[in-house]
């Protein structure tokens, strides 16, 4: 992973007066803070599991919220990256259709509506631990840099669409920041120029992902063709698809790697479709990752998509793979959410994939 959110002057930091218990969570939250992000304090609150801070007039939010052990016993923690976008927003059905303008051009965020607060905020959320915190933070970085720059290009005119109020701030006793930090310009000066590069994700490693990893369970089927892969999860007694391209470039950011996955749902309206996308973001965004929260859920056509972009600027060799079993604990969970089907040695008969299902028609017929 290239750290490229170092081209800046170090400053002089302050260090927390509070003894902090360090953590592969906390750790990763020191690192973001005092390294990578190089946060101001003028410019920032620290928080008992993080800080929230300023880089330009959107307040972001990044913490642990949250630590569970996993079955090798190792403890990964939640780390949570939210930025405020709007506020004052009752989400009727007219503010609904709207919605989806977030979720079809998610990067590695999605929008999450608070009903009570009556609020909308860009969220990523994701497990660190010691053994891939090296390469998962930075990613949390661009994450990070991403949301701040999404929040200044699109708040205002979401906020005229929504009928809502954009979620200026500034730190107490500060007000509103003059001059945007640097970061949160990185978009123009670093993500989309790498962008207009091609895509850092080559034919060869998805096609050594899939002869690796893919021709076993938690796979049903893969294959690779060019620049991508498809691979089959077991999803009841059908499965569901998961896509990996590099030649389907970002509107905003150029080249990187696109993700779609999608799980079949009874029809619904369009407005109860984008209602059950919000409350999975509010899910796996904000409490519980499955996978890698890095993206959106949308709805279109019967089915529940998870959305996800990755920009070049955090390619690095060997990633590739991790991605794809983030996709496959996706895959397991909202198998088990959207249709109470857990994985069984079962799950991965061939008769779940669409060639077997295919296969089963012809048969009968």
């Amino acid at each position: 992973m290239l750290f490229l959110l170092k081209r800046r002057t170090r400053r002089n930091l302050c260090q927390a007066e509070v003894t902090i218990e360090m953590n592969a969570g906390m750790e990763t939250i020191e690192w973001l803070f005092g390294e990578q992000l190089r946060v101001d304090d003028k410019w920032s609150v620290r928080t008992p599991n993080g800080f929230r801070w300023w880089a330009d007039r959107n307040e972001q939010t990044v913490e642990v919220v949250g630590e569970e052990t996993g079955p090798d016993e190792e403890i990964g923690y939640a780390v949570s990256v939210r930025t405020e976008l709007l506020r004052s927003l009752h989400l009727g059905d007219d503010e609904l259709k709207a919605i989806p303008i977030l979720m079809g051009f998610a990067s590695m965020a999605g929008p999450v509506y608070d009903q009570e607060a009556k609020t909308l905020n860009l969220c990523s959320l994701v497990r660190v631990h010691k053994a891939i915190s090296k390469w998962m933070n930075p990613l949390i970085s661009v994450a990070a840099v991403l949301q701040i720059g999404e929040a200044r290009i699109m708040g205002s005119l979401l906020a005229k669409m929504l009928n809502a109020e954009e979620a200026l701030s500034g730190p107490p006793h500060h007000g509103l920041r003059p001059e945007p930090d640097e970061m949160a310009e990185i978009i123009a000066t670093l993500i989309a120029p790498m962008g207009k590069q091609p895509s850092r994700w080559s034919p060869a490693e998805f096609q050594q992902a899939v002869d690796e990893f893919m021709n076993q369970p938690p796979a049903l089927l893969a294959s690779a063709g060019g620049a991508g892969f498809t691979v089959e999860f077991p999803y009841g007694d059908r499965s569901s698809l998961c896509q990996a391209n590099a030649d389907q470039p970002h509107p905003r950011y150029g080249n990187g790697l696109f993700l779609l996955q999608s799980f079949p749902v009874k029809a619904m309206s369009d407005t109860d479709g984008v209602k059950l996308a919000l409350s999975m973001n509010k899910i796996e965004l904000t409490e519980r990752p499955a996978g890698y929260g890095f993206g959106s859920y949308a709805y279109k056509d019967s089915a529940l998509h998870f959305t996800s972009f990755l920009p070049n600027a955090i390619y690095r060799p060997g990633l590739l793979p991790n991605i794809y079993f983030s996709c496959a604990q996706r895959a397991r969970e909202m198998s088990v959410r959207l249709v109470g089907s857990d994985w069984t040695s079962e799950s991965f008969t061939q008769r779940h994939s669409a060639l077997g299902r295919i296969m089963d028609r012809l048969r009968a017929q």
